[in-house]
């Protein structure tokens, strides 16, 4: 007997409901999600200052690209641990494919580690062992030439990340297509305000003086990239959230308006309170939008 599936004037079955494999994707991949772009974003963010200004930031660059790896390696380990198997990532290097969002990521993040880990020891060892000057000479040169491609890797691993999630066809994400967008800002955010705690910390109020404006103008992006975001994902957010005011709240009054007046007024335990702010505001962003993933 002929199985009458498709009958006329009815929607069909397959319109019903979402048809992709759901992920597996809890609390792990925020995290990794947020390390990963911390780092990402604070890498680009040290070359940008250090090398284009470095009589301002040339002295906070050992120190940060110190930080920078500790994220990475954090963010490491979250992925290794959310893919299940370690092996797979290796796997992912056999074959470069550039029409792959997951391979150039993939390559993106490994010659990010690399060319990070070049940078932290070409500025390191002058420092600590001591060489001669003509050989100082060279390894300072190769220290900026590490530093550029590992912040050209990181800025790759940026975009991956939002691509990633986006081109998944994931319900939720498959029609984000700000996401990208919204995550290079976000990052290059997070990676300003933490790099302004470390220069607190490390007593460069001079840096710091530097970096305010871009602070507030990439908090100005935010704002702009996530309304985008949120235009693209609005139907399946009222859907899977019970309420949406609370990541509203976060970006625009307490990871955004607070934060800035914090920076502005606040002196530097300011300073520490808004990088603070905006991480923890990033963390609730990538919370949300995960949550978007989650079967109906």
């Amino acid at each position: 007997m002929k199985d009458m599936t498709w009958i006329k004037g009815q929607p069909s079955p397959y319109e019903l409901h979402d048809l992709t494999h759901f992920p597996d994707w809890r609390g792990l991949i925020v995290w990794d999600a947020f390390f990963n772009n911390l780092t990402s974003g604070l890498m680009v963010i040290i070359a940008l200052t250090a090398l284009g200004t470095a009589r301002v930031f040339g002295w906070l660059l050992p120190y940060a690209l110190i930080l920078a790896f500790l994220i990475l390696a954090v963010d490491l380990v979250l992925l290794v641990a959310d893919l299940g198997d370690p092996w797979r990532f290796l796997h992912s290097l056999r074959v470069f494919r550039p029409t792959s969002p997951l391979s150039v990521g993939v390559w993106a993040l490994t010659g990010y580690a690399i060319c990070l880990f070049l940078a932290i020891l070409t500025t390191w060892v002058p420092a600590l062992f001591g060489v001669p000057h003509a050989v100082g000479l060279h390894m300072a040169m190769a220290a900026r030439m590490f530093t550029t491609l590992a912040a050209l890797c990181a800025a790759a691993v940026i975009c991956y990340k939002g691509v990633v999630f986006s081109c998944t066809s994931q319900p939720g994400v498959k029609n984000a297509r700000w996401l990208t967008a919204f995550m290079v800002s976000d990052s290059l955010l997070m990676g300003c305000g933490l790099y302004m705690c470390l220069a607190v910390f490390l007593g460069a109020g001079i840096a710091n003086a530097w970096l305010m404006v871009p602070f507030h103008i990439l908090l100005l992006i935010r704002f702009g990239t996530f309304w985008l975001l949120w235009l693209d994902v609005a139907p399946r957010a009222r859907r899977m959230h019970r309420s949406n005011a609370f990541i509203f709240i976060m970006v625009y009054i307490v990871g955004g308006i607070i934060a800035a007046a914090l920076a502005c007024k606040g002196g530097q335990p300011g300073i520490l309170a808004a990088a603070a702010l905006v991480l923890i505001t990033g963390v609730c962003e990538r919370g949300w939008i995960i949550g978007l993933t989650r079967p109906l």
